[in-house]
């Protein structure tokens, strides 16, 4: 496995409080692993520390996390501030608060790539946008934030994250909010880039479901510990913990299969 991200032993505390409990992970390059628990779990709290945007209240007490051999946890901000973007990318849950409402699409889309010197051909953009599944990409890219819907916000929010060509993205309930049509063209996207593209994928949902058509692996988070992890097949065919058979229990009966985004039609 061509090494990418390894996660050994990370505590995270809020206060008194533990969120992240010694959890270790590794992730080779053009994986996908989705980190599954109910909220409070501690799965948000993993993904903001590997992009290290906890708030100021958290602390890593111990562990590291390495990116391609960086040590995040110890990186000084200069080297954090040049992985963000260009390396590693994230995407939050609500993508319409992650846009400027005051910006256009394009003018965003601008602002990415100039902060990390990138110049492209005007005609880079809407090919950019039809890749996430965008149908009229040049009334999107002049439009704002608030003329868009929700499922087209996350896919513009997708967009600015692999605008600069990351290596690894990292997907905050991404689906979050949205109806179902939205939810399965995010989670096409999602799987796309990883499947055809190369893109390694961390994402974090609530919905194993989810979790399933977007992953390769699944690991299942529980008051701050992976209480397990496998193969997504074997975890959701056979899984060890009772807690990962009352999550995939919860997932609404609607004749819809667990079928991995990318693997056929």
């Amino acid at each position: 496995m061509d090494g990418l991200l390894e996660i050994d032993s990370l505590t995270v505390s809020y206060g008194p409080n533990r969120a992240l409990a010694s959890v270790s992970l590794e992730l080779g390059a053009g994986e996908s692993l989705a980190v599954v628990g109910e909220s409070g779990s501690g799965k948000s709290t993993l993904l903001r520390s590997i992009a290290r945007l906890l708030p100021c209240q958290a602390r890593i007490e111990s562990g590291a996390i390495e990116f391609r051999g960086t040590d995040l946890v110890t990186a000084p901000g200069r080297v954090l501030r040049s992985l963000r973007g260009s390396q590693i990318a994230y995407v939050f849950q609500n993508g319409r608060e992650s846009l400027d409402p005051l910006f256009t699409v394009g003018r965003q889309l601008d602002e990415v790539l100039r902060a990390h010197g990138k110049e492209v051909p005007p005609s880079w953009g809407e090919a950019l946008l039809r890749r996430m599944g965008i149908e009229d990409p040049g009334r999107v890219l002049a439009a704002f934030p608030r003329e868009l819907s929700g499922g087209q916000c996350q896919r513009v929010a997708v967009a600015l994250s692999v605008a600069c060509g990351p290596s690894l993205l990292l997907a905050d309930e991404p689906t979050g909010g949205l109806d179902e049509e939205a939810r399965d063209k995010v989670g096409g996207l999602l799987g796309d880039l990883n499947a055809r593209e190369g893109v390694a994928l961390v994402t974090v949902t609530h919905d194993i479901g989810f979790a399933a058509q977007v992953a390769r692996r699944i690991a299942v988070m529980r008051d701050g510990r992976i209480v397990e992890e496998g193969p997504t097949e074997r975890v959701m065919a056979r899984p060890s913990q009772p807690y990962t058979r009352e999550l995939i229990d919860a997932v609404p009966r609607t004749g819809r299969t667990f079928r991995r985004v990318g693997d056929g039609a």
